[in-house]
C-alpha cells in the first residue's frame, strides 16, 4: 500500500484481488477448454 501510493489498503486490495479474480476465472476457463479438447 506505502509503495503503490494508497492511503488505507482497502484502496489496494480493491485493486489487487480483482485482477487475481479475473487471472483465476481465465485460467480455470482456458483449463476446461484445454480438457474438453483432450476428450474428443
Amino acid at each position: 500500500m506505502d509503495r503503490l501510493g494508497h492511503s488505507d489498503d482497502h484502496t489496494t486490495k480493491n485493486i489487487y484481488l480483482h485482477v487475481t479474480k479475473e487471472l483465476k476465472k481465465d485460467a480455470s476457463q482456458k483449463f476446461g477448454l484445454l480438457m474438453r479438447s483432450l476428450q474428443k
